[in-house]
């Protein structure tokens, strides 16, 4: 729960979500930086402290209930509610996508608390035993294989994706042709495109809004 406060900011930074009541969303990778580098706030574990505040304000909250065991008991509640949908996320990922995002690499300031093992446990800890790595990896397998993976033979269909999203590294960034080509944006993160425009939107998010049109003209008019 601790690492969610900078996988969001980071996952949908300066994304132009307050048009459907998102909040703190001027709470960017740029905010973060300046409450972690500023040692007069005190240690680090302070600084982050500070951010973790920072964001229940921002959300009303008195506190993070970060504990694995109410975690799962919320994704095990099948009623119908805003944890639902997390819960639905949370069963693509252990039986389609896999798409974790875990401490394996070295370049990243979490230590290795949360490697992929994690998630496989979390996987049996919330829908059962049967949940194991082999199932896991077994459904990225089929996915991938009704749906094509990096070779997919499609036409009339563009790629697009941020270069802050995290989830580029699994996408498609380079045009497998003239009929499918991906459009890759520096500067934005996680479906950037697909919100309202904004008046601090970067010029190539501007451009790629643009290019977008006008293929989907072109693809009309064939």
């Amino acid at each position: 729960m601790l690492t969610e406060n900078v996988e969001d900011i980071v996952q949908y930074n300066r994304d132009n979500r307050a048009f459907e009541g998102v909040k703190g969303t001027n709470i960017t990778i740029e905010t973060v930086c300046e409450i972690m580098r500023n040692k007069t706030l005190g240690s680090p574990y302070i600084r982050y402290a500070t951010l973790n505040s920072l964001l229940l304000d921002v959300e009303e909250e008195k506190c993070l209930d970060h504990t694995y065991r109410s975690m799962v008991k919320e994704m095990q509640s099948m009623d119908w509610k805003d944890s639902v949908g997390g819960r639905s996320w949370m069963y693509q990922t252990c039986t389609e996508f896999g798409f974790y995002q875990s401490s394996d690499s070295r370049q990243q300031p979490f230590g290795n608390e949360f490697p992929v093992e994690f998630f496989v446990q979390q996987c049996q800890d919330i829908f059962g035993p049967r949940f194991t790595e082999n199932l896991v990896l077994s459904g990225i397998k089929r996915t991938n294989t009704l749906y094509g993976g990096r070779d997919l033979k499609v036409t009339r269909v563009v790629f697009i994706n941020g270069a802050i999203d995290p989830w580029h590294a699994l996408g498609i960034t380079t045009d497998l042709s003239t009929s499918a080509p991906a459009i890759y944006i520096n500067g934005t993160a996680h479906c950037a495109i697909m919100y309202p425009a904004s008046p601090s939107d970067p010029q190539q998010l501007l451009q790629a809004r643009k290019q977008v049109l006008k293929l989907i003209q072109q693809w009309l008019q064939q």
